[in-house]
């Protein structure tokens, strides 16, 4: 330990002093000195400050990004989709136990005009992906540094049609599932795109005129800044239901076509695995959400509970030694009967798990004392639209 601290020289403690603060500290800090702004804006300072940030041992809290959205009508029946942002730092007392938090609005500097509402469609290393949508499509996408207030606005799409009138055979897209993560061989961020195809028989476009043709699929890089189609092998049936969740070079949802399962895509080899969802016996029983838990990919499902169809019971597996292809399973956890449960966002703390519950409402349940806490996070919203939560870690990761 002594030769460490001998050979370290003032320049040494200072980018280990720097790379210990605040994005907003540095940004201010940046503007003081030229030298501090060249090594600040360097990949191995930002690598340096990434590691100690998602590493940080000392911190007490989690930090929370909230998103969520409603409809603000105004009296002449007119109405405005309102976006709201906030970061929630979550702690519990070492003393008393009890839970502490405190919220904070933040700004994504995007340009979202236009939209229907706004959601988060990604995250990695600080950076957030965000989706408007208009209707059933999504206009914007849109990568997203909040705590360096830095964005970019992604290319029109290469594959995705434009709205056109009604026609017969006539080729109609959507995008059905988006996800954003990091090439670790290729060092570069990646969005992926599964663009749904069909056509109507009819013109009038009824669900009974719908012919599925098969998806095709689109990557973009931060480097080309460009989208360009890559092979994809998937049913034309599939159907991709949450928010992509990302974890060492991979990219992952749940999808269902004639059963439910997960689908994962390689972003560096840039092909897509179908992996097997835990066996349930319970026909009713549903996985809705995936998640990060001690670094590994955690699914959370439920079911109606017999004795009470108001309430529903609850599992959170963990996928283990996942290699690309094949996966295991482990039950981690087992609870309730709970009333009100929407969804499951993530574990904040050992035992504490972040809720939506009714009403479009945050929650933190206890899962050893059995304690449900209702976060109290203005503006108080109504039809909330578009929830969603995740862990969030400040970095000073570049986007342009």
């Amino acid at each position: 330990m002594s030769q460490v601290r001998e050979s370290e020289t003032p320049e040494d403690r200072v980018v280990e002093t720097l790379s210990r603060l605040p994005p907003k500290s540095l940004m201010r800090f940046k503007c003081i000195r030229k030298s501090w702004c060249t090594l600040i804006n360097t990949p191995s300072f930002v690598a340096k400050h990434l590691n100690n940030s998602m590493n940080n041992k000392l911190s007490t809290s989690t930090c929370i990004l909230l998103n969520r959205c409603q409809n603000r009508v105004f009296p002449d029946r007119s109405w405005k989709p309102e976006v709201f942002w906030s970061i929630i730092n979550l702690s519990i007392d070492s003393d008393d136990h009890n839970l502490h938090y405190d919220v904070e609005d933040v700004n994504i500097p995007c340009p979202l005009e236009g939209h229907d509402f706004v959601e988060i469609g990604g995250y990695c290393n600080g950076i957030v992906c965000v989706l408007a949508w208009k209707t059933l499509h999504w206009i914007y996408v849109i990568l997203c540094n909040p705590a360096t207030g830095e964005f970019r606005q992604l290319p029109h799409s290469c594959l995705l049609q434009p709205s056109r009138s009604r026609r017969k055979f006539q080729l109609n897209t959507i995008s059905t599932l988006l996800g954003f993560g990091y090439d670790c061989k290729a060092k570069e961020y990646k969005v992926v795109q599964v663009i749904e195809n069909c056509e109507y028989s009819d013109a009038e476009q009824y669900d009974y005129h719908r012919i599925a043709l098969p998806h095709t699929a689109e990557v973009y890089t931060t480097t080309a800044n460009s989208w360009r189609e890559i092979k994809i092998d998937i049913s034309s049936e599939t159907y991709c239901y949450t928010c992509s969740v990302y974890l060492n070079g991979f990219c992952y949802w749940i999808a269902t076509d004639e059963e439910n399962f997960i689908l994962s895509f390689d972003l560096g080899e840039e092909i897509f695995h179908r992996i097997q969802l835990p066996s349930r016996r319970e026909s009713d029983f549903q996985f809705s959400n995936l998640f990060l838990c001690n670094k590994s990919i955690a699914s959370f499902g439920s079911c109606y509970n017999p004795s009470d169809e108001d309430s529903t019971l609850h599992e959170i597996w963990v996928m283990d030694d996942y290699d690309g292809v094949k996966s295991s399973w482990t039950k981690l956890l087992t609870f309730g009967p709970l009333k009100g449960i929407e969804n499951l966002f993530t574990f904040w703390k050992t035992d504490e798990l972040l809720m939506e519950t009714s009403g479009g409402t945050a929650s933190s349940y206890n899962s050893s004392t059995g304690n449900l806490n209702y976060l109290h996070i203005p503006p108080i919203l109504n039809q909330v639209r578009a929830f969603k939560a995740l862990i969030y870690v400040e970095s000073i990761v570049p986007i342009k």
